[in-house]
């Protein structure tokens, strides 16, 4: 009986579980009579039944059909935050439904997709943000239209659309924008971008434009152009009116990131340039403070020394000063004082006065927050028989600022790759960014367009659109041998290649995060986030970086650690033959904080741009242990930097690994170059121009 009982009570709780296991619940039961009411042509009535029940979409959605009926009805009511709120919550529980994808972007609000779009920008994928921002103009507030109008202009004027950028901003004005502030935003947009006008030059469209930002009172908009136009006075060479337009500016506006005394230094280096004479010689002489240590000051050589020269070491002692004879430049000298012990016990700059003398004393440095980077260590696991080739472009990378650094013994991965590696000082001409990645992508480009070459570059950007997908005009590239890409090149036979060079606006050097090969095929990257903040352990061994408060250095730090833990990922799965991708943020930072890593002054290597390069070089060893024997590892840049608003044509090539030999390119060979290299040693056949960057390289593949 007992056992009886037992079974009878399990067959009562198995029929109950059942019962309650096939009930619908209440929001199931209605969305059955929603579809009933449907049929029978009652739509409102079903509507009035299940909108109640998803006040909390992330507790309960309905089938995509009746989702989309809601967030239909709910963003015809003028209750857009509910419909995007409910489209988002059932993209999250239906993911593959087309309609309900479209029906999320279109209820997303006029600010939520310019914050989508700008996302995609920061990453250079302008493509991304136009379909982020969508065709049609979302509801939402003023002030959010101008923002959803602005980007979409900005991302047309990424795309190198021209056309597009000015239809833009013509609707904006004739949906109700101020002209003043329409115009002044386009010019600013094809400024940023580097989109050409055949209308109107860059520095006439942004004068107009600071005079119709002045016109509407708009402080911060007359800023933004008011930049803009003494960058590019710099850039053309005339600093006298940088100079005169910030004095008349910097009355009544803050001109952030902008210094005077940076606006001087390009005018003297212009006028040294006109006038080498000029560089009278003066003189810095060093002692040393009661407190400060005996040893070797170590300083930067003369102006004609090599970039990459070590610097020049003398014995200095309290009570006997050291003098040092050098003429007058734009670039200051640097110097490190070592102890007798070989610590580091200050450093600084010093700027050279034309026929004056200047005296520096040294004072001992404070204590750092971390403590000294230990020696690097450039061993590698045994080589596989397959060789890997990675390039890290530093945008803006610079000689003067590396050297001073390794001086310090603060990039100690970079000092091994320049000691045991081979180096060149390559000639960035003309030193833009724009220029050298079209020199490395496309390295047999010539400048000038001819009529087939103007027909082949339109078809290359109609071959981007995933609607054509392949060139209409390639039949013309048997007269353009120039249009291989490096990595198409590359990826051509068995090898392939990932690009993370990130191009955008006028830069062209092909899709970013896209593999090519083997055999030609492409694939996309799947690259995770495109910020990533700071790890504990990074805080503590950056301090300078740690404490950055300014919102857009935080930014731009966020995004150098989140594109270098893309290449750690390619790197880890080790299925690509060559990964090249640019640090592009240090380009931004290095203008922004160059004025404060020249100052005059013992700086002691305290300051954000360096532990930037402290950052990158940590980094750089972390990728570098992905490596094995056979692998080549080559850290470059695209120019240096002469003052903020400059570039410099010197830049940065050291190459480490499987067949490089110690040594040293002779001269200053033509960036172009550096694609040849990479060529010979992944065993690619190439006409490419050797500009003597490696000679070795083909032989290293032989020797493998």
């Amino acid at each position: 009986m007992k056992r009886a009982a037992l079974v009878g009570g399990a067959l009562c709780l198995g029929l109950a579980v059942g019962l309650v296991s096939v009930r619908p619940s209440r929001e199931e039961q209605a969305a059955l009579r929603c579809e009933a009411l449907i049929a029978n042509g009652d739509t409102p009535g079903c509507v009035a039944l299940l909108d109640p029940l998803v006040n909390d979409p992330g507790k309960w959605t309905p089938a995509p059909e009746l989702a989309a009926l809601l967030v239909r009805e709910r963003s015809a009511q003028g209750r857009s935050d509910e419909a995007a709120a409910l489209a988002r919550a059932a993209g999250r529980s239906h993911p593959d439904d087309p309609t309900l994808f479209r029906l999320e972007l279109d209820a997303r609000s006029a600010l939520e997709r310019t914050a989508l779009a700008q996302r995609h920008l920061q990453r250079g994928d302008a493509r991304a943000a136009l379909r982020a921002l969508g065709a049609e103009l979302p509801p939402g507030t003023d002030l959010a239209r101008s923002l959803w109008f602005d980007t979409l202009g900005i991302a047309h004027a990424m795309n190198d659309d021209l056309a597009a950028a000015r239809a833009t901003y013509q609707l904006w004005q004739s949906e109700g924008g101020r002209p003043e502030e329409v115009r002044a935003r386009f010019a600013l947009a094809k400024s940023i971008s580097g989109l050409r006008d055949p209308e109107v030059d860059t520095l006439t469209a942004l004068r107009n434009a600071l005079r119709d930002a002045a016109a509407l009172g708009d402080a911060k908009l007359e800023e933004a152009v008011g930049i803009r136009v003494i960058f590019t006075l710099v850039n053309a060479g005339r600093a006298d009116e940088a100079v005169a337009t910030y004095d008349t500016l910097h009355e009544h506006l803050p001109l952030a990131g902008i210094r005077r005394d940076e606006l001087l230094r390009a005018q003297q280096g212009r006028e040294l340039a006109r006038d080498p004479s000029a560089a009278r010689a003066g003189r810095l002489q060093f002692r040393l403070a009661a407190d400060a240590p005996d040893g070797t000051l170590w300083i930067t050589r003369g102006g004609d020394a090599a970039p990459d020269a070590d610097y020049q070491a003398l014995p200095i002692a309290r009570g006997a000063p050291v003098s040092v004879e050098r003429a007058a430049a734009i670039a200051p000298q640097r110097w490190v004082l070592r102890a007798r012990d070989g610590r580091v016990a200050a450093s600084g700059t010093a700027s050279v006065r034309s026929g004056a003398a200047r005296e520096i004393e040294i004072r001992p440095a404070p204590a750092r927050d971390a403590a000294p980077a230990p020696p690097a260590s450039l061993a590698r696991a045994p080589g596989n028989g397959h060789r890997r080739v990675a390039v890290v472009l530093l945008d803006c990378g610079d000689w003067a600022i590396t050297q001073y650094l390794r001086a310090r013994g603060d990039l100690p991965v970079f000092d091994a790759l320049v000691r045991s590696g081979y180096r060149a000082v390559l000639e960035s001409d003309p030193p833009l960014t724009a220029a050298a990645l079209e020199a490395l992508v496309w390295p047999d480009r010539r400048t000038g367009a001819s009529i087939a070459g103007t027909f082949y570059r339109f078809g290359v950007e109609l071959a981007g659109l995933e609607s054509v997908g392949s060139n209409p005009f390639e039949a013309l590239s048997w007269v353009l041998p120039e249009t291989q890409s490096l990595f198409a090149a590359v990826g051509a036979g068995e090898r392939s290649a990932a690009n993370l060079l990130l191009a955008h606006g006028g830069i062209r050097a092909g899709r970013h995060g896209e593999v090519t090969g083997p055999h030609g095929a492409t694939r996309a990257l799947a690259l995770g986030r495109a910020r990533r903040p700071l790890d504990a352990g990074e805080r503590a061994r950056f301090p300078d970086l740690a404490r950055a408060s300014d919102a857009i250095d935080v930014h731009y730090v966020e995004t150098i650690a989140a594109e270098f833990d893309a290449t750690d990922q390619v790197l880890r799965e080790g299925e690509v033959d060559l990964i090249a991708v640019r640090i592009e943020p240090l380009d931004i930072l290095t203008h922004a904080h160059f004025a404060e890593a020249v100052r005059d002054g013992q700086d002691d290597g305290a300051g954000l741009l360096f532990d930037v390069y402290r950052y990158a070089d940590a980094r750089i060893g972390a990728l570098h242990a992905f490596l094995d024997a056979d692998d080549v590892l080559i850290v470059m840049s695209d120019h240096g930097i002469r003052t903020a608003m400059e570039h410099d044509r010197p830049a940065l090539f050291v190459a480490t690994g499987g067949g490089v030999p110690s040594g040293r390119a002779t001269g200053h060979p033509a960036l172009r170059g550096v694609s040849r290299v990479l060529a010979d040693l992944l065993g690619v056949s190439t006409k490419w121009p050797d500009t003597g960057v490696a000679s070795w390289a083909s032989g290293a593949v032989a020797s493998r």
